[in-house]
């Protein structure tokens, strides 16, 4: 264990570099600010797929005086959530009335979507006109949402939960992944047939995290961060996908 300490040690060192020759703002920076621009002004929010996260640790804006509804299917997890309204049900069918919400905030969920054609007609009936779909998602394009995608869930199990047991997460079980709506022409296709427009679409990039373990791969890695941070070209590949989409 103390070697493995030492060898995760030496490859964070790394990540300064990432920082050094970039400045790209990170992605759940840019996801906050999308979130608090919505709620600001709301009224009532649905945290959906929120599992044992406290919906202000996400928005930065005060809540006070906001209905906010923390809706997720794993009761476990929920039951760990603070929230005052806790609502176990998938996304496909959430029992709350129509329009009944002014932001649906999702963040890491869209890749566990088996169908994400019917959570965002559902988002779309929850929301009121002018309501907002806000997100932060895996890229599919990305080489770790490709990696992601192509391995085998039993891996997950092993090597995502070993890694986030190691970093001291009590949310250490990954869920199966499908990435139906996890790339920029996908969230734009669905997005349209559910009758949302997009208002804001923001490709991310940060330190990678997954090689940690790898010596030399995980300095080759921030090296490629670095280059699909400072290449616009690169935009479609980045690791993430942070968006705001408008109820019409």
């Amino acid at each position: 264990m103390e070697l493995i300490r030492k060898v995760v040690d030496f490859n964070t060192k790394a990540n300064a570099l990432y920082y050094r020759f970039t400045d790209r703002p990170h992605y759940w920076k840019v996801y906050q600010g999308f979130v608090d621009e919505a709620v600001l002004p709301a009224k009532d929010v649905i945290h959906l797929g929120c599992g044992p996260l406290w919906f202000g640790k996400v928005a930065t804006v005060p809540l006070d005086g906001k209905t906010i509804y923390a809706v997720d299917p794993d009761e476990e997890a929920l039951a760990r959530n603070p929230a005052p309204q806790h609502i176990c049900a998938f996304g496909e069918s959430v029992p709350l009335p129509d329009g009944c919400a002014d932001v649906i905030a999702a963040d890491h969920l869209l890749e566990h979507l088996q169908n994400p054609e019917a959570v965002l007609r559902e988002a779309h009936r929850l929301l009121r006109p002018g309501g907002r779909f806000v997100f932060t998602a895996p890229n599919l394009l990305s080489y770790s949402g490709l990696a992601t995608h192509l391995t085998p869930q039993w891996f997950h199990d092993f090597y995502v939960g070993r890694l986030r047991r190691w970093s001291g997460s009590k949310n250490a079980k990954p869920y199966q992944t499908y990435f139906r709506m996890n790339t920029l022409w996908a969230v734009r296709r669905i997005a349209k047939q559910a009758g949302f427009r997009v208002d804001k679409l923001y490709t991310g990039v940060d330190h990678p995290a997954y090689t940690v373990f790898f010596p030399g791969i995980h300095q080759a890695a921030v090296a490629l961060h670095v280059l699909m941070a400072r290449v616009e070209a690169l935009a479609p590949f980045r690791i993430t996908l942070t968006g705001s989409l408008v109820r019409e």
